[in-house]
């Protein structure tokens, strides 16, 4: 079941390997440290957005097969999804001898799934009885909340996290006298809140959060809808989830894709240092490195999904190395598309004013020619590495205009078009 990754082959996967895939998985499952950072200026914060679950309308299928019920407009329930992975959270119970835990398979009935189509992550919240948790798989990962364990809630609240995971889920149980959620995260850079909705009966909630659990201090409080800037934290602090029964590689990769390249040894250290989760981090293909000023910009793809690392000493101020990680979250992925990056060394950011933006995007993976055409005479060969391209845009004369195209011509080795079109410029 590894032939869905799209990886091109590099090496045989040997054991060691295998049981450091495992380590790493298990290193980002640490309690988050729970302490208050100071507030950054507005001028270098970064703001997270914290991606919140779909929204459609849930069907939650009886295990007696009555029928669909249609309850909590809410939410949604991919079925095929959720069936898939609670075969594999099941699997993986039974693999690690904790199957006397749980209500047998045919019990499990799933509440609803929360998938965002900018990550591999999906995640069921799963009734058994009289026992609820939750089944989270990534492309090669399972994670299941431990049913039996205490948790604990925040103070004055009956809300609690069941599961935090190093890919960013956080799940648990909100205040049931709260309509909707607040969850509001600290990182040592960033801060965000979001609307987080409540799933009833059970009070459930999952958030695929934007920053690791395992560096983020977390609060929730009753959501008030106030935009008011002035608020800076949620009033209770969540403590951490309890640790999970299972957590796992399940779908051993038959490949590792190299990391002993510049490229390779600058997407471990970025994303090491980045303050964003990204699930399946061992088995991302290493794409175009961009390098100037103190800084790297990286990319890396899984099948279609692409992302962009960047950082260094010369990102902000230039006195510490600060590292950043960009998901593609377009719901739609043409085979020619730029990717979201942001400007590096900006004064507005902190930076020394030697700022430089990359200008990246993704090409068919035959692709070795990229001709960009900026305008008022800027045109550029871009670095095309693994149907991924990059280059520094150009400074360009008069006014950004927001609605302005950079023309593109994508050739293969042949020499022969594979595209020709233009891509959004800012």
């Amino acid at each position: 079941m590894t032939d869905d990754l799209g990886l091109p082959g590099r090496r045989e996967l040997p054991p060691e390997v295998l049981d450091n895939l495992r380590m790493t998985l298990r290193e980002g499952m640490g309690k988050p440290a729970r302490r208050r950072w100071p507030i950054v200026a507005a001028a270098a914060a970064v703001v997270l957005v914290l991606a919140g679950a779909l929204v459609a309308t849930v069907v939650i299928r009886e295990p007696d097969g009555q029928g669909p019920v249609v309850a909590n407009p809410d939410f949604s329930l991919d079925w095929p999804k959720a069936v898939t992975a609670m075969d594999r959270c099941w699997a993986a119970i039974e693999k690690k001898g904790r199957a006397a835990g749980f209500p047998a398979r045919d019990e499990w009935v799933p509440q609803f799934t929360t998938t965002p189509t900018w990550t591999s992550i999906t995640v069921v919240a799963v009734r058994a009885g009289d026992k609820v948790f939750f089944c989270e798989t990534t492309a090669i990962t399972v994670t299941v909340s431990d049913p039996d364990a205490s948790p604990s809630y925040s103070a004055g609240t009956k809300a609690a996290a069941l599961l935090m995971t190093r890919a960013g889920t956080v799940a648990g149980v909100a205040d049931p006298g709260w309509d909707k959620m607040e969850l509001f995260g600290r990182t040592a850079d960033t801060t965000g809140s979001t609307e987080v909705r409540v799933f009833r009966p059970g009070n459930l909630f999952v958030e695929i959060s934007q920053s690791k659990p395992s560096s983020t201090t977390y609060s929730v409080g009753p959501y008030t809808g106030d935009s008011n800037d002035a608020v800076t934290d949620a009033p209770h602090v969540l403590p951490p989830a309890p640790e999970p029964v299972v957590t796992d590689i399940d779908r051993i990769p038959p490949v590792v894709p190299i990391r002993d390249t510049p490229a390779g040894e600058f997407f471990k250290t970025c994303i090491a240092g980045a303050s964003e989760p990204l699930p399946d981090e061992d088995v991302y293909e290493i794409g175009t490195l961009l390098e100037g000023n103190g800084v790297k910009v990286v990319t890396a793809r899984l099948g279609d999904r692409v992302v962009v690392c960047q950082g260094g000493l010369g990102y902000r101020d230039g006195t510490s190395e600060y590292y950043r990680v960009f998901a593609d979250l377009a719901a739609e992925r043409p085979p020619v598309r730029k990717l979201s990056t942001e400007t590096l060394g900006a004064a507005e950011q902190g930076g020394s004013g030697n700022a430089q933006t990359p200008f990246i995007g993704v090409v068919p993976r035959a692709a070795t020619t990229v001709k960009l055409d900026f305008g008022a005479g800027k045109k550029v060969d871009a670095t095309v590495t693994e149907g991924t391209f990059a280059v520094w845009r150009p400074e360009l004369p008069g006014a950004m205009d927001p609605n302005a195209q950079a023309g593109v011509v994508v050739l293969d080795a042949e020499g022969k078009t594979l595209h020709e079109g233009s891509l959004p410029l800012y």
